[in-house]
């Protein structure tokens, strides 16, 4: 069974597509939503030692992250030495966001994302041109610094429960065409 870590932004680990991801990519793949402190005011080192102690993986880790946790992953691939690591980012971004300055934290010191390619197997950024959180150009930003697999959409806002996502089959079809390859 493969293992794959879904690392959550400002939601809970209980939220939007991930409970449904879980289920819906069971038994083949077992998913675990890693859990993070103080998901409504996150602190960038908590979730980082949180983080630390939830992945314990070093070699074919594959992690679907989603807005804030985006950044928390890279944060992780750059922290640790990894390689064939394997990402699928969801409204991401690596710069501070205009309307959320209270999380300018996750940002500093800038992570230079073409470093990581050394480490990145596959990766694949998903986002949508109406996103009111974090703007689409952001998330081109991050795939093209990665070398990623860039899927934009014309709607989809962040892709939360609010947009009307308990289910995206679009993260589940890449994380299986991913993982299909480990």
């Amino acid at each position: 069974m493969k293992k794959v870590y879904l690392i959550h932004g400002t939601s809970t680990r209980d939220d939007d597509w991930f409970p449904w991801l879980e289920q819906a990519v069971a038994p083949a793949i077992q998913l675990e939503r890693l859990w993070l402190p103080e998901p409504f005011n996150p602190d960038v080192m908590e979730w980082d030692r949180a983080i630390d102690e939830q992945i314990t993986e070093n070699t074919d880790l594959t992690i679907v992250a989603h807005s804030l946790g985006c950044i928390a992953a890279l944060r992780f691939v750059k922290r640790h030495p990894l390689h064939n690591v394997r990402l699928i980012l969801v409204g991401a971004f690596a710069q501070p966001l205009p309307n959320y300055p209270e999380l300018d934290d996750f940002m500093t010191p800038a992570i230079n994302l073409k470093q990581l390619q050394e480490k990145i197997s596959q990766a694949v950024v998903i986002t949508a041109q109406n996103d009111p959180i974090a703007p689409y150009q952001f998330s081109v930003a991050v795939a093209n610094q990665l070398g990623a697999k860039l899927i934009l959409r014309p709607t989809g806002g962040h892709f939360l429960t609010a947009d009307g996502f308990r289910e995206f089959p679009l993260v589940k079809t890449e994380l299986e065409k991913i993982v299909k390859f480990e």
